[in-house]
């Protein structure tokens, strides 16, 4: 597998500082950046069955490798967190659904943490459940309660290896921005442009802020109300788009990388000392493409065919295509997709190429701290998703075309001796 080429908008850069001033940035245009992993034609470890015993797995939320060696699974099918020993073999599971200690309504992120426990977050009950490195249930802390009494809102991402959770704290006021097409507030179009502070909760349930507050996640809200001989209907659903703006993070061990999507800037902070203090900024990439009209106008098709008459459809046309046109510039595609954090602190962002198949290998850039500059690129296999990467390995999630989910490890091999092309 050779090198790729992506044209750098701002270059290849890393700028380290103490605290939060402006980084300093310095420039190479036009780099062909070369290969920094590879990955076999065929996984190290497959974990999954179609026989239905304990190694199934259906709506898997995350997966990690503990220091061990053994691999922890949340199984959001079944509400438990599933141990396998480091040959894939399944060992015991935890948990189960529903609203009771070591109970779940819905499995999120999982960390190992200092010492070996291990901590699950439930997003949906807003809690922490600890176990301890054997399994046996330690502790629940419900780390929502505090935000819901004072009308808060945060959006949880991940552990740091402390057990601190990293989040989104929604801001309410100066610069929010939202607005309305249609005949507000019944059946309208309503778009909501949050800004969004960078949060850190402890053990104890203390907020501590970092970084700099920003736009948050850009949200599309379809809402239809009908009324009928003796009562009135509401209901509306989350309208996806491509060119939404959107803030990508990720977690691991004791670092944090944050940034929009549509930009060419992540921050990375090291909490090293439990509180975010270094700060990484990593700058370049591929440049923005704009979104031809043709796709606009396809966008705007398929959420309106929905509806059963004319005059519906052309109600419903008239309020996206006045979404689109109120934007202060051209619709473009995101450079990146994703986020994710290596073992060590190397920053990976998946590039958004909408021309690459749906379902298709996916591409990576990688930046190292440590070399100030990009480590390269990495092709990641068709339909697989990564959870947790680390220094030489990297595992994550995939399905057959029967949709049977796996988790599957593979080695990274560094450089380009490996057989993923």
């Amino acid at each position: 597998m050779g090198s790729r080429e992506y044209p750098l908008v701002l270059g290849a850069v890393v700028a380290l500082n103490v605290g939060f001033p402006d980084p300093v940035v310095a420039t190479r245009a036009g780099q062909e950046l070369p290969v920094a992993y590879s990955l076999p034609e065929e996984p190290r470890i497959q974990i999954g069955t179609v026989d239905g015993d304990g190694s199934s797995l259906f709506g898997v939320a995350d997966a990690i490798r503990l220091r061990d060696g053994r691999i922890l699974v949340a199984d959001g099918g079944s509400g438990s967190l599933k141990f396998f020993d480091s040959r894939g073999a399944f060992v015991r599971a935890v948990g189960r659904a529903g609203d009771g200690p070591g109970e779940f309504r819905r499995l999120g992120r999982v960390a190992e943490l200092e010492g070996g426990a291990v901590a699950a977050l439930d997003p949906l009950l807003g809690r922490v459940t600890v176990f301890s490195p054997d399994g046996g249930l330690a502790r629940t802390h419900d780390v929502s309660r505090d935000f819901r009494s004072t009308g808060r809102s945060v959006h949880l991402y991940g552990f740091l290896a402390n057990g601190a959770l990293v989040g989104l704290e929604e801001i309410e006021g100066e610069g929010v921005v939202e607005a309305n097409y249609g005949d507000f507030p019944s059946s309208t179009l309503t778009y909501r442009a949050p800004v969004v502070q960078p949060v850190l909760i402890d053990t104890l349930g203390r907020t501590v802020t970092f970084g700099q507050s920003m736009p948050g996640n850009e949200n599309l809200y379809q809402r239809q109300v009908s009324v009928g001989s003796e009562r009135i209907r509401v209901g509306g659903q989350t309208v996806s788009a491509p060119f939404l703006r959107k803030v990508a993070v990720a977690v691991r061990g004791t670092w944090i990388a944050l940034g929009p999507i549509e930009g060419h800037l992540v921050s990375a902070f090291n909490a090293r000392d439990g509180v975010p203090q270094g700060h990484v900024a990593v700058f370049g990439g591929p440049p923005p493409k704009e979104v031809p009209q043709r796709v606009q106008d396809e966008w705007i098709d398929e959420k309106v065919v929905r509806f059963p008459r004319r005059t519906e459809r052309r109600t419903w046309r008239d309020r996206y295509e006045d979404f689109l046109a109120s934007a202060p510039g051209p619709m473009t595609f995101p450079p990146f997709k994703a986020l994710a954090l290596q073992e060590g602190g190397a920053v990976w962002r998946e590039v958004y190429d909408p021309a690459l198949e749906e379902g298709g290998p996916s591409h990576w850039i990688v930046t190292d701290p440590s070399t100030l500059g990009f480590g390269g690129t990495v092709v990641l296999p068709p339909g697989f998703r990564p959870y947790d990467i680390g220094r030489d390995y990297v595992l994550g999630g995939w399905s057959d075309e029967l949709g049977i989910e796996f988790v599957r490890m593979y080695d990274l091999i560094e450089g380009s001796s490996g057989g993923q092309r």
